[in-house]
């Protein structure tokens, strides 16, 4: 299972500390900003700023190779838990190593600004230059195929599997559909954008924005698609049990590989856009002015009623912090880097320590870091001896190369509460009324002996 997440991992998450690198390379005049400052670009030459940029570039240069170099021994970690963790470590860091020499250069830019008296003044603000309306490309027309299409397959699905015990199926195909119609909604959400004002003139603005609103589109709606094809694959393999695991698993990695690839086009069409109108910026927009920008990259405006705006750097937009909805965001998102640790801990704890099953007072005890189950004798009303597992597909709980507790489904025969180590070979089933048991002890003969307490006490 190691090898497969970690595998897993590399696909999806080293060509986000590559686009990360490339994003913020060239900070010192990105978007017609420096270091996300505002600094007229005749300014920008001068040797101080120079300077900061060779020592950016080459900390920036460095430390990807650093953070590239990391992960390589998670591979050969074999407990699950702690290469887990390790793994979300990592992806915090080449979210935060390279901001924070942007942060850095940043800071020093101002100070030289301020030292200087390099103050950028705006003489047209987004009022003056205001086009009557603002150009829209994403049509609902556009995206209603793919929804329509990504929609049968989770019917299908659920009409299907509903009288085979495979019903979490259909939920999962009808997650990757809702993603469809996310799709839209993100197209239309950056569609709405304010026109971003570069110059005086009113026709290269909207041209302008038209480009980059045409990107857009195209990513949300070859998105849309790529994503439908996906569920039409999931639903395939699914009526396949013999292909079922290992063609999703394979499944899902071409998929990442086709939305990242989508990415990486996105990004670089963005980027000539930028450079093909970087000779005609001749504005500084008033509206997000330097007080307004913690760190070069985070927005704080209060005054500013959008929830999210265009970037200073990279490609994309920035939520507004000072909005309440962004400032709901940011807490949110703290709350879940703050779980990460804690996960984590968790994690490794339950890999770590033993499964016991015993018989007390008559009642059959399942306990690890709690207890997970109490089956009194006398409710049992048949029990099974088994060597071998059924194929299962878990709906809640734990799954790791050493235990397997929870929810799970089996094929044709329903939902199966589990707790037992997959690794050993004994395990007993018990049905109680409606709710069916697979259990085993931390080895096989303390599962032989749960079995015969089992036997003696119905015989």
């Amino acid at each position: 299972m190691n090898y497969i997440m970690s595998g897993i991992f590399f696909i999806t998450c080293y060509p986000i500390l590559l686009m990360i690198y490339f994003m913020l390379r060239d900070a010192v005049d990105k978007n017609g900003y420096c270091f996300g400052t505002t600094l007229k670009r005749e300014l920008r030459d001068d040797e101080a700023i120079q300077s900061i940029d060779r020592e950016y570039r080459h900390k920036l240069k460095i430390s990807t190779i650093v953070l590239g170099i990391i992960p390589i021994p998670f591979v050969f970690i074999p407990y699950f838990s702690i290469s887990m963790s390790l793994w979300m470590v990592w992806i915090l860091l080449i979210c935060f190593v390279p901001y924070w020499f942007l942060a850095i250069a940043n800071g020093k830019v101002k100070e030289i600004k301020k030292e200087k008296g390099w103050n950028v003044e705006a003489t047209v603000s987004y009022s003056d230059l205001k086009t009557a309306s603002s150009p829209r490309k994403v049509k609902l027309i556009t995206f209603l195929p793919a929804m329509i299409l990504s929609v049968i397959p989770v019917i299908i699905a659920f009409v299907m599997f509903r009288g085979h015990g495979y019903v979490m199926y259909g939920w999962f195909l009808a997650i990757f559909a809702l993603c469809t119609f996310l799709f839209y909604i993100c197209g239309v959400w950056t569609d709405k954008q304010k026109i971003v004002v570069i110059c005086e003139d009113g026709d290269v603005n909207m041209n302008f924005a038209r480009a980059k609103k045409q990107v857009w589109k195209t990513f949300a709606v070859v998105s849309a698609w790529i994503n439908t094809v996906f569920i039409w694959v999931l639903l395939f393999y699914m009526t396949n049990s013999g292909l079922a695991v290992g063609g999703i698993l394979f499944a899902t990695i071409i998929y990442c590989i086709f939305f990242l690839g989508l990415c990486f086009w996105a990004m670089s069409k963005i980027w000539a856009i930028n450079k093909k109108y970087e000779s005609k910026r001749t504005l500084m927009d008033v509206a997000d002015d330097d007080k307004n920008w913690l760190w070069g990259s985070v927005y704080y405006n209060k005054n500013d009623k959008h929830y999210m705006i265009e970037s200073r750097l990279g490609t994309g937009t920035t939520v507004n912090l000072g909005n309440k909805a962004g400032m709901a965001t940011m807490v949110v998102s703290g709350a879940v880097l703050l779980l990460i640790p804690i996960i984590s801990v968790w994690m490794i704890m339950v890999e770590f320590t033993p499964i016991h099953v015993t018989v007390e007072n008559n009642t059959i005890i399942c306990e690890q870091l709690s207890v997970e189950y109490e089956i009194p004798l006398y409710e049992i009303d048949s029990y099974e001896v088994m060597t071998e597992l059924p194929d299962l597909i878990k709906v809640n709980g734990m799954g790791m190369d050493n235990i397997l507790s929870g929810t799970y489904e089996v094929y044709r025969e329903g939902m199966y509460e589990l707790f037992l180590n997959p690794q050993n070979e004994l395990f007993v089933k018990i049905v109680v009324d409606d709710r069916t048991y697979i259990i085993g002890g931390e080895d096989d003969i303390k599962t032989q002996a749960i079995i015969d307490i089992i036997k003696a006490y119905i015989k």
